[in-house]
């Protein structure tokens, strides 16, 4: 009898203890407590969640990372000079007999200034004539002293080597300058297209391949066509892509300072 009495009471309780509680669900009141008792989480899932978590935020590290890097390539690929072929480049020793032998490791200057100059002769057209007429030059000029270009062209548009990369001109020394000869006379005519192209072409080289500085003064004989206004615009707008276009125009990496020095 006193089993049974027992297992009521504690049957009784239990059915009390649940109404109670869903009672007080529906029912709150003060003293009702604000938080729920919820089942203990195992400390296993804890480790996969915090594992799970470490590994996305390692995976958005990383692609920001990334994204970072290519953005950087993206700068220095704009500011990368696109390379430039000189197919009509005749080197000194093609025309010069005299011009020294080259050595192992060149010897080359780096200019701080483009000079735009004219050989003041007559112009010529097709490499065997325009040799002829330098071997002229170079015939008239005193013993052992060479032409005092760095580089002349032709209207046709060939480049021949005369001082080249190797030292500046001594036409202007206080520019320590590339001295680039339009071969004839141009006070009155302009130089051809095809000058003015593998003008434009000898400058780019020479800043790909540091040999001229990037802020560089750019000057020419204000007595002739050869103006620094017409030979900025000409050259800016033989601009071959729009990656050369604004290279050429940015002053990071091109910037033509206005001419310092009248030539007359």
């Amino acid at each position: 009898m006193i089993e049974f009495t027992l297992y009521h009471l504690n049957n009784h309780e239990s059915r009390h203890s649940s109404y109670h509680a869903d009672d007080e669900l529906q029912n709150p009141s003060e003293d009702t407590p604000l938080l729920r008792r919820f089942p203990r989480v195992n400390d296993t899932t804890n480790v996969i969640t915090a594992l799970i978590v470490s590994m996305m935020i390692l995976v958005l590290l990383s692609g920001f990372a990334i994204g970072v890097y290519l953005l950087v390539l993206q700068s220095d690929a704009d500011n990368m000079l696109p390379p430039i072929e000189m197919p009509l480049f005749v080197a000194r020793s093609q025309w010069d007999e005299s011009s020294p032998t080259p050595s192992e490791e060149p010897i080359t200057f780096k200019a701080k200034s483009v000079v735009i100059e004219q050989t003041d002769t007559g112009q010529c057209q097709g490499k065997n004539a325009c040799i002829q007429l330098m071997k002229s030059m170079q015939a008239n000029m005193d013993d052992n002293k060479t032409l005092p270009y760095n580089f002349a062209i032709s209207t046709d548009g060939f480049i021949y080597e005369c001082l080249g990369w190797e030292q500046p001109s001594p036409l202007y020394p206080e520019l320590y300058g590339l001295v680039i000869a339009f071969i004839g006379n141009y006070t009155v005519v302009k130089p051809s297209s095809s000058q003015l192209e593998s003008a434009y072409n000898l400058i780019t080289v020479s800043l790909a391949n540091s040999y001229l500085e990037r802020d560089f003064i750019f000057t020419s004989k204000n007595d002739t066509t050869l103006v620094v206004s017409y030979l900025k615009k000409a050259l800016t707008d033989l601009s071959r892509s729009k990656l050369q276009r604004r290279s050429l125009l940015m002053p990071k990496i091109y910037m033509f300072k206005s001419a310092k020095y009248n030539f007359n």
